[in-house]
This record gives structure tokens, C-alpha cells and sequence, in this order.
């Protein structure tokens, strides 16, 4: 059993070895941009952990029309030659993140009519690139973002209420550039690939309104513990004394063009493809999840189990799939991410299911307010836990998969990989 375990153990560390350095999804924009007919002028824009790269694409493929840009990213991975890049704060938004939108809210409405315009969207840019809406301060909207993040509420409804406190998302800068050539390049990391609902949003109208954005944080328990200033603008809003985001069949929005990319699906396939050649029997989950923590653990350890018990059509050695987004209900004060408690769940159920081993990783490599990407855990793992004395179900009830997976040494550190595909998670099963 400890041999099958540490063979497991070596490919789920290859397979993060190999997403990382892009070998299972190359990002390749060159195809789409010469599909583009743009004369004249082209400014580009961006936010997001893949806007450096996305950005970088288009001036290898630009080159001197481009006049001038800038990005927001987590961190300066690589220097642009023609775009400025100013980093900001990822999950919550800081000064550094407020101050940089405000120069790329500035740079844009410079841009001059008729222009073209390329805007680089990615995961993160709703932190990345917000400017809070009117009588809002940058602490109240941080703690907003904090409670929503933490509420279990999924990435649709945050992003719902935080396009509607914020003067960027909603489709805000779409209207700013309404009169220009608007060409959106959207990396999606959500579920479903709504570009309404990618980075909130910013250059595409807004179907949900203020109302909405009410009742989900009345669904979640929030009301009372949103910023003040916050429940008065949703207020105003929702009585017509706050303007609604820009909403779908906006005619002065024509020559606005949107292109989502959805690398996810991509990615799965590929370590599929992967797997296979390692002999695995591979079945890739045929779409993303967007459900609790709880519940996709739950969902991915019974599918193990049935193919341990013969239930299954997957015959082993198997190799399970998934990828997508999963939320969490903090009601700890432990530290982690939703890759580190999905694993930390899944740990407690296939203890002792003979030969299981299960990666869980955010493809960005910041998995929540943590510097570890998630983790990789075995059948062994929480009883090798107990008999140290260490009670996994003490830490997953106050949130504390972080400090578990240290102790255990099962945490997955990459740094920032500069992209975002969702999260991805790999069982093994022998």
C-alpha cells in the first residue's frame, strides 16, 4: 500500500509540476488577434493574475500600434514594453489595487473616440481593478468583499453584489468606452463562462441589479453586517437614487466584441490525456461544479469509493477529474483555502480506503489568503494524523486546513503561476 501511495504521490506532483509550467494549457491569443481587422491606434487594457501574459501576447502581435495601456496584476511577473503594469491585492482590495484603477480609469477616459481598445480580463480582477462606488471607503468595501468570500455564497451572487458597489464592474467601463472599438479578451475562471460574471464584469452590460444584490446578501445572513455606507447605496439604488450598471441591448454598445477563452476544460482533458498514458483508466467530469466545499468532497470521494467497491463502470488503476469553483461557510478563525479544506474533507472520508490519493489545486497557485496552492492527501494521511494526536476534525471545524496540511506536510506551494483555470482536482485510485 506504501509503495502504490508514493507512486501516486510522484504524479499528482508532476501533474502540478506540468500545469504550472503550461505544458497541459499554453495560452495562445495569436490566432484570435488575426482574426482582428484594427487600423489606426490600439490602447490596451487589462486586470487580472493573467493579464501580464495576455497583455504581453498582444504586443508581440501589435507591436508599435500600440499607443499606450495598462494592466493590474497581482505581481510584475515580467515588464511590458509598451503597457504599464501596476499591481494590486488578490482576494481583497487594498490601497495598491483602489489607486491603480483609478490611473487605468484615468488612462481610459483619455482614450481617444474611435479608437481601438483591447481589454485583457482575467481571474481576480474584481479585487484587482474596483473603485468603490460613491460614499463607500476603501475599508468598508474590503470588509464587504471579506464577508462575501466567506459567506458560502457562489461566485455568480458575489460577484452580483460586488459589481453594484463598485464604479468598475457591471459594464461600468464598457460605457465609458462606448464610443471606442472595445475588443473584451476574457480568460474565464468561473463556472459556466459568463463574461458577466468573470472579473464582475467591467466591459459587458449587466443584466442583475441592485434588488438582487439585496436579497443575496439577506440569503446569506449579511444585511446586518455590511458597512453601513454599503446598505445605504444598495438602498438608494434599489429606489432609483443610485444608477443601475449599463443593462443588455445597449445599441450604443455596437462595435463592442467579447471573446471568452475557457481554458478549464482544456486543462482537464489534457492531464487526462496524461493520465491515460500512465495507464490510467480517466474519466474527466464532462462539466465545471459550482457548489460547497462540502458537497463537490462529498460527490468526488463517493465516485472514488464506487470504484474501489466495483460499482462503477471505471475500472482501476482509475484516474478521477474535476475542475471548477467551490465555496466555503467560515465560521472558524482558522486559515485556508477552499483546495485545502476540500482536501482536508476528502482526507477524513477515504481514510483507510486502501490505495486513494487526491490532489486539489487552484491553477493561479493562491489558493484563499494563503501562499500554498491547495494540497495532495492520501487514505493514510489522517491516520498518520491521529496518531500524532492531531484531530483533523478539530481543524476543519474551525477552518484551519492550512495549519493541518502543514503539520502533515501535505500542502502544495508554486507561488503565482500567472494564470487562472479554475480549481482542479486529481484522485487516483489503485
Amino acid at each position: 500500500m506504501k509503495e502504490k501511495l508514493n507512486k501516486q504521490k510522484l504524479v499528482l506532483e508532476k501533474i502540478v509540476e506540468k500545469a504550472v509550467s503550461g505544458d497541459f494549457y499554453e495560452l495562445d491569443l495569436s490566432n484570435f488577434f488575426s482574426t482582428l481587422k484594427i487600423t489606426g491606434k490600439v490602447w490596451l487594457l487589462g486586470a487580472g493574475k493573467a493579464s501580464i501574459e495576455m497583455a504581453h501576447q498582444a504586443e508581440k502581435y501589435f507591436g508599435s500600434a500600440i499607443k499606450d495601456g495598462i494592466v493590474i496584476s497581482p505581481s510584475e511577473s515580467q515588464k511590458l514594453n509598451r503597457v504599464q503594469v501596476f499591481t494590486g491585492t488578490h482576494p481583497y482590495p487594498y490601497d495598491d489595487s483602489i489607486s491603480a484603477s483609478y490611473e487605468l480609469w484615468k488612462l481610459a477616459c483619455h482614450i481617444p473616440k474611435g479608437d481601438t481598445v483591447i481589454f485583457c480580463l482575467s481571474g481576480g480582477a474584481s479585487s484587482l481593478f474596483c473603485i468603490p462606488a460613491n460614499g463607500i471607503e476603501p475599508d468598508e468595501l474590503r470588509k464587504a468583499y471579506k464577508l462575501l468570500l466567506n459567506s458560502g455564497a457562489s461566485i455568480h451572487e458575489i460577484n452580483i453584489v460586488r459589481k453594484h458597489i463598485s464604479e468598475t464592474g457591471g459594464g461600468n467601463l464598457g460605457q465609458l468606452l462606448s464610443d471606442n472599438d472595445l475588443i473584451s479578451v476574457i480568460l474565464s475562471d468561473v463556472p459556466g463562462d459568463d463574461p458577466e460574471i468573470i472579473g464582475s464584469g467591467p466591459t459587458v452590460p449587466d443584466s442583475s441589479t441592485f434588488e438582487e444584490a439585496f436579497q443575496i446578501l439577506k440569503k446569506y445572513k449579511m444585511w446586518n453586517e455590511i458597512p453601513h455606507s454599503i446598505r445605504v447605496y444598495l438602498s438608494k439604488g434599489m429606489h432609483g437614487d443610485a444608477p443601475e450598471n449599463p443593462k443588455p441591448g445597449n445599441e450604443e454598445w455596437k462595435n463592442h466584441h467579447v471573446k471568452v477563452i475557457s481554458g478549464a476544460s482544456i486543462l482537464a482533458e489534457n492531464v487526462g490525456k496524461y493520465l491515460s498514458k500512465q495507464d490510467f483508466n480517466v474519466q474527466v467530469a464532462p462539466d465545471s461544479y459550482d457548489m460547497s466545499v462540502r458537497k463537490i468532497s462529498k460527490k468526488i470521494c463517493s465516485e472514488a469509493i464506487s470504484v474501489l467497491s466495483k460499482r462503477s463502470k471505471l475500472t482501476k488503476p482509475a484516474a478521477l477529474i474535476y475542475y471548477g469553483e467551490s465555496t466555503v461557510e467560515v465560521k472558524g478563525d482558522g486559515k485556508g483555502g477552499r483546495n485545502q479544506e476540500l482536501a482536508l474533507n476528502a482526507a477524513i472520508s477515504i481514510e483507510g480506503q486502501h490505495d486513494i490519493s487526491l490532489l486539489s489545486f487552484a491553477t493561479d497557485g493562491i489558493d484563499g489568503p494563503t501562499d500554498a496552492a491547495g494540497s495532495i492527501i492520501n487514505s493514510e494521511t489522517t491516520l498518520k494524523a491521529r496518531k500524532k494526536k492531531i484531530s483533523p476534525e478539530d481543524y476543519l471545524q474551525n477552518n484551519d486546513s492550512y495549519h493541518f496540511h502543514e503539520k502533515m506536510n501535505t500542502l502544495i506551494k508554486t507561488g503565482a503561476t500567472g494564470n487562472n483555470l479554475m480549481d482542479l482536482q486529481v484522485v487516483l485510485i489503485e
